[in-house]
């Protein structure tokens, strides 16, 4: 574990067991090409292309693309900012063509609070890709803030996606994307240089 404060661990610790009679995970699938371009973007002056997937529970997947990196926000973002907003790596990322969102369930109505994806970053120094779980918050319609939450490092890291869950059911309901300090989970491997910016 890198870079936890003890508020939040005690957050995580006090609100495990309240979060997991409410909140369950659902799946759905994330393929590119199922995206609709909505600004092709200018990679000379670094503005990256821009689409539209589809998500869950009409909650829209926004890919932005540079190169051969993407970044990924889930939700509605404040009006005019996705523009501004990117995380990815350093290195190459590839999303997997999963997405795992945490969904809280309030009466009829049911909240997607988080978002978990397993992304596969190349590292010069491995023969393989490092597995990193990246958690983010949804822009929910009456909020209208998505952010990165937490970044949790899968390879040698058995206990990685009960973690995550407990990143995102807890950080989740932080109203500020600003208060939010990104947390860092890594086992044996640390996790990749990444790129933050427009949080």
């Amino acid at each position: 574990m890198k870079r936890i404060g003890f508020a939040v661990m005690a957050m995580l610790l006090g609100m495990a067991g309240a979060s997991a009679q409410t909140i369950e995970s659902v799946y759905t699938d994330f393929d590119a090409t199922r995206c609709v371009m909505f600004a092709p973007g200018e990679a000379d002056t670094g503005i990256p292309r821009q689409a539209v997937c589809p998500g869950y529970g009409g909650y829209p997947v926004l890919l932005q693309t540079m190169g051969d990196n993407h970044s990924l926000y889930f939700g509605f973002p404040p009006q005019g900012d996705l523009v501004s907003r990117w995380a990815s790596f350093v290195d190459t990322g590839t999303p997997h063509d999963v997405i795992e969102w945490r969904v809280l369930s309030e009466g009829e109505r049911q909240i997607p609070l988080a978002t978990i994806q397993r992304w596969f970053v190349a590292a010069p120094e491995r023969d393989a890709p490092v597995e990193v779980l990246l958690v983010q918050k949804v822009g929910l319609i009456e909020v209208w803030q998505g952010c990165i939450v937490g970044y949790v490092v899968a390879t040698g890291n058995p206990g990685a996606n009960e973690t995550a869950r407990k990143v995102a059911d807890t950080l989740a309901r932080e109203p500020e994307c600003r208060a939010i300090e990104p947390v860092i989970e890594e086992g044996t491997v640390p996790l990749p240089e990444h790129m933050l910016y427009g949080y």
